[in-house]
């Protein structure tokens, strides 16, 4: 079998392979970020999981309307409310009972405007400022992606050809728009990084992959980017010296091209990965450990500015390794109790019989 017939057979699992090793690899680029590693491109892995949710939404809708020839967006809203807001608003009134408890100033601004999913532009207009609740801002830019997108994927789900052009031409106009803002208007980096306007087409990113890979469209690009096993590697390097190259010779690079071509990197790399999860290379994606981190990735998202700061000055006279690894040990603990305790029951809900399963929904960071 080629790398392109495994990828459109591994797409038809209920349990698309590889995917929880991605979102493993995203949660980590943001914690290890966060922890102090500068270097590690933390605001690229809130970007990978920008086009995987983007793509895993738009590929349970077009199964379901495969299947059932509509779109339910009643269940689709219901799905995603018992998804996203359990865990969320626990770890919401958790954060802000123990400030009070402890007498310790709460965030109020960005408390309120992530309560309501508007934290982005919290940030944006305010320079993205560092607290506990600062991180929510990536949420807020899923969250208004799902009441918008299902609404327009129904309108044109009929024609994938006119979906695909619809999506190319917002992607060009998102592009468009942050040059703009950024070389004309001269609108401040944590605005473009912050706002759905000027982060709405990574998601749309992989709602194009899933649309494309439906139609099976780009067949020889596919099989030519799926056939070996090292290709993936490829994609992994061209990512690299795109993104070192762009922040040596293009002003404000990430804010303007970076956005734009850097996604679909990450979306081939995804078609990739899933393609050659079978690959001794690639195989490692689907073992449990690396699964379960995916799993709960969510809830290592929320978590994670919340246990990495105490465990560093707790340990602050310890070697930076002995920090890193109590640090992570923590987060897990905690982030596996949410999904235990919070997440898991409600996700029970949200399986029931009554209501359609094409593919696991996506974690959302």
């Amino acid at each position: 079998m080629t790398g392109r017939e495994e990828l459109y057979t591994n797409l038809q699992k209920p349990q698309i392979p590889a995917l929880d090793g991605v979102r493993m690899i995203a949660v980590f680029l943001v914690i290890f970020y966060h922890f102090g590693f500068a270097a590690v491109p933390g605001a690229r892995g809130v970007m990978m999981f920008f086009v995987l949710s983007g793509f895993l939404i738009t590929w349970l809708l077009l199964k379901e309307h495969e299947k059932t020839g509509t779109i339910s967006l009643k269940g689709f809203y219901r799905r995603r409310t018992l998804r996203i807001f359990p865990a969320f608003y626990a770890f919401w009134l958790g954060i802000v009972a123990l400030r009070l408890a402890t007498s310790t100033a709460v965030p109020w601004g960005q408390a309120w405007s992530s309560f309501f999913y508007v934290s982005n532009y919290y940030s944006a207009l305010n320079h993205h400022p560092e607290n506990i609740f600062s991180h929510t801002w990536s949420l807020a830019v899923e969250e208004q992606f799902y009441l918008l997108w299902p609404v327009l994927f129904l309108a044109c789900r009929q024609n994938l050809r006119l979906m695909t052009s619809l999506l190319i031409g917002i992607m060009v106009c998102g592009t468009i728009h942050r040059t703009l803002l950024a070389y004309v208007f001269g609108v401040d980096q944590s605005y473009v990084y912050s706002a759905f306007d000027t982060r709405i087409d990574q998601l749309l990113t992989g709602c194009l992959l899933a649309v494309v890979l439906k139609r099976r469209a780009l067949p020889r690009f596919w099989q030519a980017a799926c056939g070996h096993q090292a290709a993936p590697l490829v994609t992994i390097l061209a990512f690299i010296v795109l993104m070192v190259a762009g922040r040596a010779f293009v002003p404000r690079y990430r804010d303007v091209l970076g956005f734009t071509l850097e996604p679909l990197l990450i979306a081939v790399f995804l078609a990739q990965v899933v393609a050659l999860s079978k690959t001794r290379a690639w195989s490692w994606l689907n073992i449990a450990p690396v699964r379960f981190l995916g799993r709960i990735s969510y809830s290592l998202y929320l978590y994670q500015q919340l246990t990495l700061y105490p465990v560093k000055r707790v340990l602050q006279d310890y070697p930076t390794a002995v920090q890193l690894l109590v640090a992570l040990a923590v987060t897990i603990i905690v982030a596996s109790l949410s999904y235990y305790v919070i997440e898991r029951p409600f996700l029970q809900w949200k399986h029931r019989p009554s209501v359609p399963r094409a593919i696991p929904e996506p974690a959302l960071v």
